[in-house]
């Protein structure tokens, strides 16, 4: 069977991705009590040399990751903008302009949302293609310390959402590997659907 990534089967996959990162939306919106618009999905194959690149944007970008195994497996790392992304550890813990946001706080922020990002477009595609994965808690990622493996990883898709909540902006990256024979299941699938 052919698993070439065709535009139909990136159509597809936007369509789910979106109303995944819909609900994450939702839920984003229910955790923090204000309004979340987000853009729609932008999707892209990465190569490795892309997700080099991807991984030298530390000034930029808080990262996490987060493994996934089942009928699919691979990692997500989530890139979280650091524009924005105090405002928004402020606005989660309830903490006044003038209170000091602390470290753990702003890590244990970026974590619940990461959660909700990788779980949104994890589960949610997987929920939607018929597929079964676990997705284990993120960890905060230091892109210095982190080596690609890349023996490991068959295929890599960047999803790049761009939130915008009430008065402050916040973009995100979510960067799906897929190892092994994860990506031929989820081109399986999608052929089923076009």
């Amino acid at each position: 069977m052919n698993h070439a990534f065709t535009p139909d089967h990136e159509d597809s996959l936007k369509e789910f991705l979106n109303i995944s990162m819909g609900k994450a939306a939702n839920k984003l919106a229910n955790l923090l009590n204000l309004h979340v618009t987000l853009t729609v999905p932008n999707i892209s194959i990465a190569s490795h040399e892309e997700l080099n690149n991807i991984l030298k944007q530390n000034q930029e970008y808080y990262y996490t990751q987060q493994s996934f195994f089942g009928q699919m497996q691979g990692e997500v790392l989530t890139l979280l903008s650091r524009k924005g992304g105090k405002e928004l550890a402020k606005n989660m813990w309830r903490l006044d302009d003038d209170e000091a946001l602390s470290d753990n706080l702003l890590a244990d922020c970026l974590l619940e949302i990461s959660n909700i990002l990788s779980g949104a477009s994890i589960q949610g595609l997987c929920n939607q293609i018929e597929l079964k994965a676990r997705v284990q808690p993120p960890v905060i990622l230091d892109p210095d310390d982190f080596t690609l493996p890349k023996d490991k990883w068959q295929q890599t898709i960047i999803l790049q959402v761009s939130f915008l909540i009430e008065s402050f902006e916040f973009e995100t990256k979510t960067v799906i590997c897929f190892a092994d024979s994860g990506f031929s299941q989820v081109i399986e699938k999608l052929d089923a659907w076009i």
